[in-house]
């Protein structure tokens, strides 16, 4: 007599390792005690089952199980059961051309002609197929429909249960090229002319608000269709093709849906109703359908004229972190921050590094967020710049609904990592693109970058035109035309040596604020015996620095230096009696090949400068010895 353990083991192999849920528990423990009736075994009950899967493997899972009595089993079966209507011999054909299409071009089967059904749904929906679009059905029974005798009777291989596998051997092996096909025509619905806008919404208002539960007053899209289906409210037949068709034609531009993710389900979406104040901008009637995409989708977001985004206070010129906010919405939870959780996710992918200063980790990687602030922008001016040259290829590539830049960090198997982006829904929003994820050139499924973008990919920021830009050349002489310059900016010397070579009347334990500066460049310029004596130090720093730098060019450190769009070069110094580097010196080359020294920057300003053309490795730039801001 076989165990129960050696009969699941048989029965399913894929057990042992499996680590997800068990979603259809109940037709699993039927099939285990047909196969030990036939074996003269006695029945097993579902505790028993369960115990047997988690010796087998301890993480295994199971979905709750609900018990219905007969009664309300047969009332819930009444409620939900939909006799589909058959498919056309034009839908059948239509739909198997674009399934076969998609498959031949995106999936490789496993073994015998097996494809896993939810890889295989997903490469459907990636690829834009709604397989709703006929008569309301779902992918296993498309499938079923339209392959109808070239699959199995029993359409999956139950050697890979609970995992299924569909088998479609009409299907050329991946990696050949697939049969040209004429591109499918846009299928056109008809909507009923005489639908009352303000009843519809009357009517989809009391659903929503008696079924959805909506503690903050935000519902969750994804409960929304159940709760139309069970009240009868079937907005397909209505002539939408989609729920959010029917949202955007209830509430337009006053229509609100948000991107509430977390860890584990990052892409839930939320919609909520629209407030009294925004009342006159509901829609009085439907679109005509010269108005609709394909007959019945509303206009998408991006079709719409957007609010301009507001420009920068003062009107001086946009910082790269705000140019980046411009450009895409970061959704998070309530309360978080968007664009700093993207940022972990990232530091997450990319290859281990530290991106922070200071011995403190303050968990916002501070530095990858310059680091990836100053690349779009980089990407954006070198976007500009080839506008209209047709041999430029976009850095920044934008293809139908979706959009992606080089980030310029690699995983830890040095594949390049993109930032991926799809269109902004909310139609209030001035900006264009929603954050999806940091993902690889070879992710798959939603993220899948060569299904959505083609074979060429964006390549990374470019800084230099000629690695001699990059090197000092000791030729050159170093001029520094305004030592005032650095007393203005007072905040990027080493406070020690201020407060020793400062105003001795001055108050030192005030807070540093910027105002706290601010009068300290006043007080010192306003001595000037004092002037003197702080301007003596800092010419003697960078003549020492200079008479280093003729024995080893290398202590120049090459970065980009955003102001100017350019290369510079950074220079050590040690101020006062420091005995190693305390602030870095910014050479910009001339154009008769000369050095000028345009500013002074913190160790914090110069690592994160340095960043973005490679990870510096120098005897006086180390991530371990950086303090001071990076801004």
């Amino acid at each position: 007599m076989k165990s129960l353990v050696e009969t699941l083991k048989e029965s399913y192999a894929v057990a042992p390792a499996l680590k997800a849920n068990f979603k259809e528990f109940n037709p699993i423990l039927a099939d285990v005690n047909a196969r030990r009736a036939q074996e003269g075994d006695g029945p097993v009950t579902a505790e028993e089952l369960r115990d047997a899967f988690r010796e087998i493997n301890p993480q295994t899972r199971f979905e709750p199980q609900f018990t219905l009595d007969d009664r309300t089993f047969e009332a819930v079966r009444t409620i939900f059961a939909v006799e589909l209507p058959p498919l056309t011999p034009e839908q059948k054909e239509e739909a198997r051309a674009r399934v076969t299409e998609i498959l031949e071009r995106r999936l490789a089967p496993v073994p015998g002609s097996l494809y896993a059904l939810a890889t295989l749904g997903e490469a459907l929906r990636t690829d834009g197929f709604d397989t709703r679009e006929y008569g309301g059905r779902g992918v296993k029974q498309l499938l079923k429909d339209i392959f109808d005798g070239e699959i199995d009777n029993s359409a999956y291989d139950a050697a890979h249960s609970p995992h299924h596998f569909i088998h479609l051997p009409a299907l050329h092996p991946y990696g050949e090229p697939a049969p040209a096909r004429e591109p499918r025509a846009a299928r056109h619905f008809g909507r009923p002319v005489d639908l009352d806008l303000v009843d519809l919404r009357r009517r989809f208002e009391f659903i929503l608000t008696s079924s959805v539960p909506a503690p903050d007053g935000w519902y969750e899209l994804v409960k929304i269709t159940p709760a139309l289906k069970a009240k009868m409210f079937d907005f397909r037949d209505m002539g939408f093709v989609k729920l959010k068709d029917l949202l955007y034609a209830l509430y337009g531009d006053a229509l609100e849906i948000e991107e509430r993710g977390d860890a584990e389900h990052p892409n839930k979406k939320f919609m909520r109703l629209p407030d009294d104040d925004q009342l006159h901008l509901l829609p009085t009637e439907l679109p005509s359908s010269a108005d609709t995409d394909a007959g019945t989708h509303m206009p998408h977001p991006a079709a719409v004229e957007r609010p301009l985004p507001r420009p920068a206070a003062d009107g001086r010129t946009k910082t790269a972190l705000e140019k980046l906010l411009d450009f895409a919405f970061f959704p998070a939870p309530a309360g978080r921050n968007g664009l700093d959780i993207a940022i972990g996710h990232l530091a997450a992918t990319a290859r281990a590094e530290r991106w922070y200063y200071g011995r403190q980790d303050p968990g916002t990687n501070p530095l990858l967020k310059n680091f990836l602030t100053l690349t779009f922008e980089r990407l954006q001016y070198e976007d500009s710049l080839g506008q209209n040259d047709p041999r430029h290829e976009p850095k920044i590539l934008v293809d139908g609904r979706f959009a992606t830049f080089n980030t310029g960090l690699c995983d830890p198997y040095n594949e390049p990592i993109y930032a991926l982006f799809k269109q902004n829904e909310r139609l209030s929003d001035s900006r264009p693109w929603t954050f999806m994820a940091f993902v690889g050139s070879r992710a798959m499924g939603q993220f899948d970058m060569t299904g959505k973008f083609g074979a060429r990919l964006p390549q990374p920021a470019h800084y230099y035109n000629s690695t001699a830009e990059l090197t000092f050349d000791v030729r050159r002489d170093i001029t520094v035309p305004n030592l005032d310059h650095y007393i203005d900016h007072c905040n990027r010397l080493p406070f020690d040596f201020l407060r020793y070579f400062g105003p001795q009347s001055f108050d030192y334990d005030r807070p540093r604020t910027r105002e706290f500066y601010e009068d300290l460049a006043e007080a010192i310029k306003s001595d000037p015996q004092v002037l003197s004596q702080i301007r003596d130090q800092i010419e003697m720093a960078i003549n020492r620095a200079k008479g280093l730098l003729r024995w080893n060019y290398r202590r120049a450190i090459p970065i980009y230096y955003p102001k100017n769009k350019a290369i510079s070069l950074l220079l050590p110094l040690m101020l006062g009696n420091a005995s190693k580097p305390n602030v870095a010196l910014v050479m910009s080359r001339t154009p008769s090949g000369d050095y000028v020294a345009t500013t002074i920057y913190t160790l914090g300003m110069a690592y994160a400068g340095a960043r973005l053309l490679c990870g510096p490795e120098n005897e006086w730039l180390k991530i371990g010895d950086v303090f001071g801001p990076i801004m």
